[in-house]
């Protein structure tokens, strides 16, 4: 049996076919599209590129609730795809309805003319060549990148470590709002430390045993290191102002940094979470 997956990849944006409505409202405009905002700050990054590409008050964007029965399928939030692919169609819309204003502000030009509202899909770059048969071609339009340096110290009678420092270099285009981006590298760099050092999955009988924050240890205030945050600008001219996602970015780097540093110290890590218990068994002989 053969079994072909492509999700996200390839061709997977053009069968999501994903839209963005923006309507005028007495006050301003309103942004009403599907994607959730579940702490990452997408109703605060949509409404500023809005704004921004409207040239209005950031007051004056609303952002409806992501009510499939009244908002445009943007599809799923999910694979970093919010911000760039999600808020390109925005700024399209945001662009093409200040063309129709013709100078007005929405306000102004709602109470001459009353409603107006204006709907685009997403439409990736013309230069994207993807075959579903061979699944050949470009996978991503673009990609953000990222560098991770761990710097932790190994006790050597008890195994345990403990990071001192972590310096993150993230390239993903431009910020839209560089105190959000801050907070999520920092976040997702703290999370992925967890990953490496401290979040193990114990399984009973086909279920989690440890599933409460009283026996699944994640990282706190005094397990985070001092963290050196870089964010390099390359604007991406398929993202709203140049930028790319960000999402799962700066958690992928940590683990894997944690592990080269241990081996450095002679340690064969296989595995994570590196604990102690692991480690002692990792000694080289």
């Amino acid at each position: 049996m053969f079994f072909h997956g492509a999700g996200f990849t390839g061709s997977g944006e053009r069968h999501l076919n994903s839209k963005a409505r923006l309507d005028l409202t007495e006050r301003g405009v309103r942004i009403a599209i599907g994607s959730a905002d579940i702490g990452q700050g997408t109703r605060t990054m949509h409404a500023q590129i809005v704004a921004d590409a409207l040239e209005i008050p950031y007051e004056d964007v609303e952002v409806a609730q992501p009510d499939t029965s009244v908002v445009s399928d943007s599809g799923p939030t999910v694979a970093s795809r919010t911000c760039m692919v999600v808020g390109k169609i925005l700024e399209e819309c945001a662009l093409e309805m200040k063309q129709r204003l013709g100078g007005l502000a929405p306000a102004a030009y709602h109470a001459k003319h009353g409603s107006l509202s204006v709907l685009r899909k997403y439409e990736p770059p013309e230069w994207i060549e993807w075959d579903d048969h061979s699944y050949r071609g470009d996978a991503y339009a673009t990609y953000s990148w990222g560098c991770d340096v761990v710097e932790l110290e190994l006790d050597p009678d008890t195994y345990e470590v403990r990071p001192l420092k972590l310096t993150v270099v993230q390239e993903f285009g431009r910020p839209i709002h560089p105190a959000l981006a801050r907070g999520q590298i920092e976040g997702g760099s703290a999370q992925g430390l967890g990953y490496a050092l401290l979040e193990r999955v114990v399984m009973r009988n086909g279920a989690m045993a440890n599933a409460q924050l009283t026996n699944y240890v994640i990282p706190t205030t005094l397990d985070t290191p001092e963290l050196d945050i870089v964010m390099l600008e390359n604007p991406y001219d398929g993202g709203p102002f140049g930028a790319k996602g960000l999402g799962e970015l700066p958690m992928d780097g940590p683990a894997p940094a944690v592990v080269n540093a241990l081996r450095h110290l002679g340690l064969d890590v296989r595995e994570i979470p590196a604990i102690p218990e692991h480690l002692v068994t990792c000694v080289s002989r």
